[in-house]
């Protein structure tokens, strides 16, 4: 090998060593600092799950000083005197083309940016397996959780109902389980079983009765399922916003300070929210294999803002009605909007990976990430940390 060639390969070695180092101290001075994290939602129709309208839920939070969420604001152009709004934005090109300038810029990426997606009708399916049929497994002795098999079932029941069964009837069934998780009256529990049994009625392939039955089996225990739950248990602002926590503490395990978007029933539930940042208590890990987290989150305080004070909640709103834009449009079948099919080249799955209540027909744990590896039933322990636990004085105050 000539001298030249020696010297260029060690030079790029030296390159390489030198980028590695670079980027290693980076994060180990990420890993110490105590972010604030900005966050808004988009879709939010709470418990009503069946609008029409609004088939999808966002949650979307971002991590920005507040010369870079100018920075951003400015890529806009918006000309708007106080803050800007993706609603607004949206009417016209103009709008639509400095919306997309925001979502391009390199700012924008998965260090910065989380995002949790809801299909509002599948998540309806997802429940009457978490609520119903996974409390009836869990009385018998069987755990629904190890393996996936409770998205696998969710996924399943999803596709078939919609394949076998009268549309009108699967609407019914979904619009009937809403009202008895939020109402939990003896009439509401009939309607809702009635419509199973009038779901099954309509079945047009009989080996899948079989699952409806499944579904009819849980009326012996619906009142133990019912029991005790909370009636904003069907709202994705709340799960939404502790996978969010559960993921940014994997970048800033020092804890982070969150501000959200005036959300009603997000500060409704800051008490639930004190409580699994209760940082007195010792780090445990619940779940299995993908799904696995630790508790308590990590959040030193929670703040409820206007985005009139916050540029970055600004940014955070056109970045959480963006995925709404781009998710609808795709379940709609409008993929021939304008602002849909450049969002549509920004790769945005990039963002939301397993991060979403989404159907699949995935039903294999391989497929679905869910190969069992051990771990601790959340369902069964949860409660308990809870029951310890002594609500975080700067979250409950926030």
């Amino acid at each position: 090998m000539s001298r030249n060639s020696q010297q260029k390969r060690a030079l790029k070695k030296a390159k390489k060593e030198k980028i590695a180092n670079k980027s290693a101290e980076a994060k180990r001075v990420k890993m110490n600092i105590v972010p604030t994290i900005y966050f808004d939602e988009s879709g939010n129709t709470g418990s009503n799950l069946n609008d029409p309208n609004q088939p999808v839920f966002t949650l979307a939070s971002c991590c920005f000083n507040e010369r870079e969420a100018k920075k951003l604001c400015d890529l806009v152009g918006c000309q708007s005197e106080h803050e800007m709004h993706f609603k607004r934005l949206k009417r016209r090109k103009p709008g639509q083309d400095g919306i997309i300038r925001l979502m391009k810029h390199s700012l924008i990426n998965t260090d910065t940016v989380k995002v949790n997606l809801f299909h509002k009708e599948f998540m309806i399916i997802t429940k009457v397996v978490d609520i119903l049929i996974e409390h009836m497994l869990h009385l018998k002795g069987h755990d629904l959780y190890v393996n996936g098999q409770n998205i696998a079932l969710s996924n399943m029941l999803y596709y078939c109902l919609n394949s076998f069964c009268d549309e009108q009837d699967v609407k019914d069934m979904s619009i009937k389980f809403v009202q008895m998780v939020k109402e939990q009256t003896p009439a509401s529990i009939e309607s809702f079983y009635s419509s199973v049994t009038k779901l099954k009625d309509s079945c047009s392939y009989e080996r899948f009765e079989e699952s409806i039955d499944l579904i009819l089996d849980t009326s012996e225990c619906v009142n133990s399922a019912l029991d005790s739950l909370d009636k904003s248990a069907l709202d994705p602002s709340i799960p939404a916003l502790f996978a969010q926590c559960v993921q940014w503490q994997q970048s800033y395990p020092k804890g982070y300070h969150l501000i959200h978007d005036d959300s009603h029933t997000v500060e409704q539930q800051k008490l639930l929210f004190a409580k699994f940042m209760d940082l007195t208590q010792e780090t445990i890990e619940y779940g299995y294999d993908r799904r696995k987290f630790g508790l308590p989150l990590q959040g030193k305080s929670l703040k409820f803002e206007s985005s009139q004070n916050h540029l970055q909640l600004q940014v955070a709103d056109i970045i959480t009605s963006s995925f709404t834009h781009w998710a609808t449009c795709l379940l709609n079948g409008e993929t021939e909007d304008y602002l849909f099919s450049e969002l549509e080249k920004l790769n945005l799955d990039k963002f939301i990976g397993h991060n979403k209540i989404w159907p699949s027909p995935d039903v294999h744990p391989a497929d679905l990430g869910t190969v069992h590896d051990g771990g601790i039933n959340p369902a069964d322990h949860m409660p308990d940390f809870l029951a310890r636990a002594v609500p975080n004085p700067e979250v409950a105050a926030s």
